[in-house]
């Protein structure tokens, strides 16, 4: 069994430069408060997240997990915080070595919330076979015509959201087979349940006769159900309690979209919403426990250790490793959506998602190696041409809350490829 968490609720931010902007704020003033940093923080987020301020529910969850990291201490008698020893580490880290700085991160985190470790050994448990791919589904899209707005309390199960339910489990497993581990009457009975649950709860609105969109309560019918089966305390492929026996032990699904990036910051993970062949996220894991010492583009983890004693490894291969095989995909991943349709250039967001799924290492190394190869092209050290444009004419909603490309201090959108 894993080690009791110190700390259950997570905040809600995943923006992680928000503690060292916390703590730079403690160092400038001398002292924090909350009026403090609800103040100081609009100015200096700018360019970081797409808001002008957080409120302040953020900064409370900023300076609790800042007191459990013990980055900053609390004046019992005045309520103000100050930043301790680690705090100033952690702040000279981040200036002068960030990857070591992000290393320190992970293993307060790792001890404050049990998270990190316990979410990547369950992926590896759940599909093994399919190296920890997990689907949190949302309705396939061929079903958003037939679901359509409803009054708010008519929320019983209908042959078009049944339809939808079974058209989004059929995909997935037609898909990515071993990634949606969970019997089909089971998971429609949950989904079922949940459904017409969500419509018993009170409207968030004023209006007389409240409606909703049946996709849109489906929708998170199937990922409430889905994290929860697949992320509570009790393994539902073996039966075995692998947290504590504590009530807040189950992962929800607001925390598990906080998590997702967080763990991909520290690249343990890579997730995405955006394959056409898959309704829904699709998180994998790409960092594993082993036995072994040493094992070839993996890095050893050695604060991070499961039950059966085994270290977490990271998958981080170098240039010389992968140069040829990246290329390759690269080009190939091109091929095909240029031949889906047929334009010249297309989103390298897309292309992103799909080679770091099948290379099986985080976006941080796609900008990495993509880089390089982009220098290998203007040095024609290869035989690609490859091209990198950004268009400030895609929906901006829609590429701001997509992680972005960055090369060289510039965000990307579209890439094209062709051989010399």
């Amino acid at each position: 069994m894993w080690n009791s968490p110190k700390l259950f609720g997570v905040g809600q931010f995943v923006e992680m430069r928000l503690y060292g902007i916390v703590l730079t704020i403690v160092k400038s003033f001398g002292y924090l408060t909350i009026d403090l940093l609800q103040q100081e923080i609009p100015e200096r987020i700018k360019g970081l997240i797409v808001v002008n301020t957080i409120s302040k529910r953020t900064c409370d969850d900023l300076i609790r997990e800042l007191l459990y990291f013990e980055f900053l201490k609390r004046n019992k008698i005045s309520n103000i915080y100050s930043i301790t020893d680690e705090g100033n580490s952690y702040l000279e880290l981040l200036a002068h070595a960030p990857q070591r700085a992000k290393d320190l991160l992970l293993k307060k985190t790792q001890e404050v919330f049990i998270t990190p470790g316990w979410f990547v050994n369950r992926l590896w448990e759940l599909n093994p076979k399919g190296q920890g791919q997990i689907v949190i589904p949302t309705p396939v899209r061929s079903s958003i015509g037939k679901l359509s707005s409803r009054v708010w309390d008519d929320y019983q199960w209908n042959p078009q959201v049944d339809t939808a339910t079974e058209e989004t489990y059929n995909q997935i497993k037609k898909a990515l087979p071993t990634s949606f581990p969970i019997d089909y009457e089971v998971w429609r009975k949950k989904v079922r349940m949940e459904y017409e649950r969500l419509g018993t709860l009170k409207p968030k609105t004023r209006k007389r006769t409240p409606h909703f969109s049946s996709r849109k309560r489906l929708s998170l019918a199937m990922q409430n159900v889905s994290v929860k089966y697949f992320f509570s305390k009790v393994n539902p492929l073996t039966d075995e309690l692998e947290l504590p026996d504590n009530k807040r032990s189950d992962m929800t699904h607001r925390a598990f979209m906080i998590w997702c990036p967080r763990l991909e910051y520290f690249n343990l993970l890579v997730y995405t919403d955006y394959l056409d062949a898959i309704p829904g996220r699709l998180v994998y894991p790409i960092s594993k426990f082993k036995d072994i010492k040493f094992y070839q583009g993996f890095s050893e983890i050695p604060f991070i250790e499961n039950p059966k004693y085994q270290h977490l490894y990271m998958y981080h291969p170098s240039w010389g490793q992968i140069r040829n095989t990246f290329i390759t995909v690269l080009y190939n991943v091109y091929q095909r959506l240029y031949r889906e349709q047929w334009i010249i250039y297309v989103s390298i967001q897309d292309i992103r998602d799909e080679v770091c799924r099948q290379l099986r290492f985080s976006p941080a190394d796609f900008e990495d190696f993509l880089s390089r190869s982009y220098q290998c092209s203007l040095k024609r050290e290869i035989e690609y041409s490859i091209s990198l444009e950004t268009d400030l004419r895609l929906d901006m909603k829609v590429q701001l809350n997509r992680r972005g490309v960055i090369i060289d201090n510039k965000m990307f959108t579209l890439i094209a490829i062709k051989k010399f």
